[in-house]
């Protein structure tokens, strides 16, 4: 992650209430207790560190048929920002590897990045970011368009599922489609709620010839 944000509350609950995501110090208890490998039968940690917050993070990586060593890494930088260029939030989607044994998009989802922060705890700093997950649709990718498909995953109350991730499986950005309907869109309505509004989104593999070569 790049330098931390200034103006934000420093202690977990206080920023919750402040950005309005009232899940968060109860999901980063969740990750903190997986990351120590606790036994499920002990309570969760509780966090009392100061709480840094972060606009963006730095991604490298390298496809497949990129050459070997440092001439084939790339670096990009991911967003998740109130207020970008002035104007409107830009709250980046990533890639988030799940399983390393299974190829492309077989071992990955896709997240959108409400958050960038960190906190340490005994010691150990811990580089995070509070999820929006979507699922994947079907067993493979659209035949007609080759892209893969993904809804919003949602929990019984139908709210969207919420998860804090730890950096190190945060594999690069990716860019979302909508799977448009029939219908036109309202003349009033607002690209920054893109992400929010429609059932279902294509994977865009056809951004560069890394996501090309990484989505699949």
């Amino acid at each position: 992650m790049l330098d931390a944000e200034r103006g934000y509350p420093r202690m977990l609950q206080d920023l919750a209430a402040y950005i309005s995501e009232p899940s968060l110090p109860a999901l980063t208890r969740q990750f903190l207790h997986d990351q120590m490998a606790l036994d499920n039968s002990l309570p969760l940690p509780e966090i009392i560190s100061p709480i840094a917050v972060f606009h963006s993070a730095s991604a490298t990586f390298y496809a497949p048929s990129d050459l070997s060593g440092t001439h084939g890494v790339c670096r990009e930088i991911i967003r998740s920002t109130p207020v970008w260029q002035g104007k409107d939030p830009q709250r980046d989607c990533v890639l988030i590897v799940e399983d390393d044994d299974k190829p492309g998009m077989r071992g990955m989802i896709v997240g959108q990045v409400k958050l960038f922060f960190s906190f340490s705890h005994e010691g150990q700093i811990y580089p995070c970011a509070l999820i929006e997950r979507f699922s994947r649709v079907g067993r493979g990718p659209d035949p007609n368009t080759g892209m893969w498909k993904v809804k919003p995953l949602l929990d019984r109350q139908k709210n969207r599922v919420q998860t804090v991730e730890h950096l190190d499986v945060i594999f690069r950005s990716a860019h979302l489609i909508p799977v448009f309907g029939d219908g036109p869109l309202p003349d009033d309505f607002h690209f920054s709620f893109s992400l929010d509004v429609f059932n279902s989104y294509y994977v865009n593999r056809y951004a560069d010839h890394h996501t090309f070569k990484i989505i699949f």
